[in-house]
């Protein structure tokens, strides 16, 4: 019986947790941005996303409902394998978008860190990059 209660309890939470999730609703706006990364600067893209993009966002979301939108609506796909050229296409998905939310690196890195350091980090993305992102501006279908 304990059992039972604490696998029906485990599947609650995670139902829950899952219909938290923000996802575009018909006609409503999304954003796909493509990056393309040179093979060996994958781990310098990541070190960027994971150690310095996102805990600035995350510090900003303490004071700012946008911030806190933006992280809870925006996913990271990673790749799973080499493109033919042999980069690697990261995706950043906005789904839906934050409607007046400034998604630039410089300005949410500015907000944590000093002008000197944002310029740092910026550099540091650049040079993983085999060219500019791709962005698209889509809206979510009836499916």
């Amino acid at each position: 019986m304990k059992k039972y209660f604490l696998s029906s309890l485990f599947l609650i939470l995670i139902v829950n947790v899952n219909s938290q999730t923000t996802e575009a609703k018909q006609g409503e706006s999304m954003w796909v941005l493509l990056n393309h990364v040179k093979a060996d600067k994958r781990q310098q893209f990541e070190k960027f996303v994971y150690e310095v993009l996102f805990p600035a966002l995350k510090e900003n979301a303490k004071k700012d409902i946008i911030s806190r939108n933006i992280i809870e609506q925006t996913r990271m796909l990673e790749p799973r394998r080499a493109n033919k050229d042999s980069s690697y296409t990261y995706i950043w998905l906005m789904d839906p978008i934050v409607k007046n939310a400034d998604y630039s690196y410089s300005g949410i890195l500015s907000q944590v860190y000093s002008s000197e350091d944002t310029k740092k980090y910026i550099s540091m993305h650049n040079e993983c990059l085999v060219s500019p992102q791709f962005a698209y501006r889509v809206k979510q279908g009836s499916w």
